[in-house]
This record gives C-alpha cells, sequence and structure tokens, in this order.
C-alpha cells in the first residue's frame, strides 16, 4: 500500500462522532517521508540536530491534523509543515547564528593548507549564507524538483516571488563560489 495515499478511515461511535483508527496508517506514512523530511530540514537550516527536531516536532503537527483527519496529500501536507518548522526556529535562531559567525575557527580542528574544499561543502556553505527565503526556494526548487507553483505554495508565497528568490540566489551563489550554479 502507497503510503502517500493512505487516508484514515473514519468508524463511527455510538454518539456518530468520526472516531480515527489510523496509528498503522501514520505509521507507514512516518516510515515513508521521515528520511525525505530530515533531508529537506537539513538542506535548508544546514544543522543535521535541529533539521531532526524541526522533523519531529512537525511530525506532531502534522499527527494531531492526521487524527482529525484534515490530511489529504500526507507528503505535501508534511513537506509544508517541515518547511514552516524550519523557518519559524530561523527566527528564534538568528542570535545564536549571529553568535556562531563570531567564533573562531570551526572545531573541525586545524586543517591542512593543502586539503581543498570540496564542491558541495563550498555550495553548501555559500547557501548557508543566503537569507532563509532564497534558500528555502533554491533548496524546494533545485534539490526537491518542485515546480513554481508547488514551491510557492510550500512557502506561502506567490509564483513571482519564488521566482525572484531563486534569480536573486542562484545570483548571489554564483558570486560566492565564483562559478556557474545550477
Amino acid at each position: 500500500m502507497d503510503a502517500t495515499t493512505l487516508l484514515p478511515r473514519p468508524t463511527t461511535t455510538s454518539t456518530t462522532v468520526p472516531v480515527l483508527d489510523d496509528t498503522e496508517d501514520f505509521t507507514a506514512i512516518f516510515a515513508a517521508h521521515h528520511d525525505e523530511a530530515v533531508r529537506l530540514a537539513y538542506l535548508i537550516c544546514g544543522d543535521q540536530d535541529r533539521a531532526e527536531d524541526a522533523v519531529a516536532d512537525a511530525m506532531v503537527k502534522v499527527w494531531r491534523a492526521w487524527q482529525r483527519g484534515r490530511i489529504d496529500n500526507p507528503r505535501a501536507y508534511l513537506r509544508r509543515a517541515v518547511v514552516n518548522q524550519v523557518n519559524s526556529r530561523f527566527r528564534r535562531l538568528a542570535l545564536e547564528r549571529r553568535e556562531a559567525e563570531r567564533r573562531v575557527g570551526d572545531d573541525r580542528g586545524p586543517r591542512d593548507p593543502d586539503t581543498q574544499v570540496v564542491d558541495r561543502d563550498e555550495i553548501f556553505e555559500a547557501l548557508q549564507q543566503l537569507p532563509s527565503r532564497q534558500r528555502t526556494a533554491i533548496v524546494l526548487r533545485y534539490y526537491e524538483d518542485l515546480p513554481e507553483r508547488e514551491a510557492a505554495d510550500l512557502m506561502g508565497c506567490s509564483v513571482g516571488t519564488v521566482k525572484s528568490a531563486v534569480s536573486r540566489g542562484l545570483e548571489r551563489l554564483r558570486s560566492m563560489v565564483g562559478e556557474e550554479v545550477a
């Protein structure tokens, strides 16, 4: 059974209020989409622990909506919940990021001067320097390979805003990396 098409099956009690017996269905949704959601959150926020926390919080919200029978497309709903959760964490973490930038070093110890930075590390670091809206738009368009309309729906903005954020984000990435990006 495909987890993205599972919907709760209401049963009725003596008071005719729908009761959802869907723990197994939600477990299947969780198993099918958890890793994908963590990858999405990680690419947007850049920190594995924060990504896992954001997905856990999003899963709680998805579970509550699932129990009420309000989810037609669990994968899309979870993706939207993850994007919202990560973005709300960005607001709370602004001060922490400013403090982290002030620190010298990167906790990996001394690096050999001949060590070359791998392209993906360079792109990832440049991606983390983008404003959250540009970063989110680029991740949704190029990593998640979503059409502009779906990215706009997930971000809660217009298609034009997504196009603008992607364009400006790619331009900024090119200037930071000094190469052709996307």
